[in-house]
């Protein structure tokens, strides 16, 4: 039991690890020797690796197809839409949960939140917010794949997470105002 665990764990840091460093990874290989194709292989490895215990299929399946599209064709703009695509299925997930219970109120309700009717109505509004964050967030980074190399790094390797993460601490402080934990 204790080795399922360590695997499960061990997959989800090498999902963070890469998501983390595929940009800077990208860019050091294209301007190294590494072919498209080399680099392509090794996401499509990644991404197999990670295929047994994500929840996103269809995500999945689509950064297979980038991979492998780039392993193929040898261009590189494939291996720069792999963040626009985890951009848009983030903004997908969030816009998709507005039709039921909105992803901001699952995570309240794990973290033991009390979720009175305000609680929920600020969890249905900041589920927006984050649908609107991403989706802008993911109409930058598709215009970056068009921009120097350098300029696609900086954004979807530094500028983005620190957005997300601006948005994330926000969000947080003000959900611990209008939710009461339990």
């Amino acid at each position: 039991m204790q080795l399922k665990k360590l695997l499960i764990l061990a997959t989800k840091l090498l999902g963070a690890t890469v998501a983390i460093a595929y940009p800077f990874a990208v860019f050091f290989a294209l301007h190294s020797d590494l072919s498209v194709r080399i680099i392509a292989l090794g996401l499509l490895a990644v991404i197999l690796i990670s295929l047994a215990k994500n929840k996103n299929l269809w995500l999945c399946l689509c950064g297979i197809a980038l991979a492998t599209i780039a392993a193929f064709s040898g261009q590189k703009i494939f291996l720069k839409l792999y963040p626009v695509l985890m951009n848009l299925g983030i903004c997908t997930i969030f816009t998709v949960s507005l039709h039921g219970v909105p992803v901001v109120q699952k995570i309240a309700e794990k973290m033991h939140y009390k979720m009175t009717d305000d609680a929920k109505q600020y969890a249905r509004r900041a589920t927006m917010a984050w649908a609107i964050f991403m989706a802008t967030n993911t109409v930058i980074s598709f215009a970056t794949v068009f921009m120097a190399d350098w300029i696609w790094t900086l954004y979807n390797g530094f500028i983005s997470y620190c957005l997300i993460g601006l948005m994330m601490g926000i969000e947080y402080l003000i959900r611990k105002k209008v939710a009461h934990v339990g």
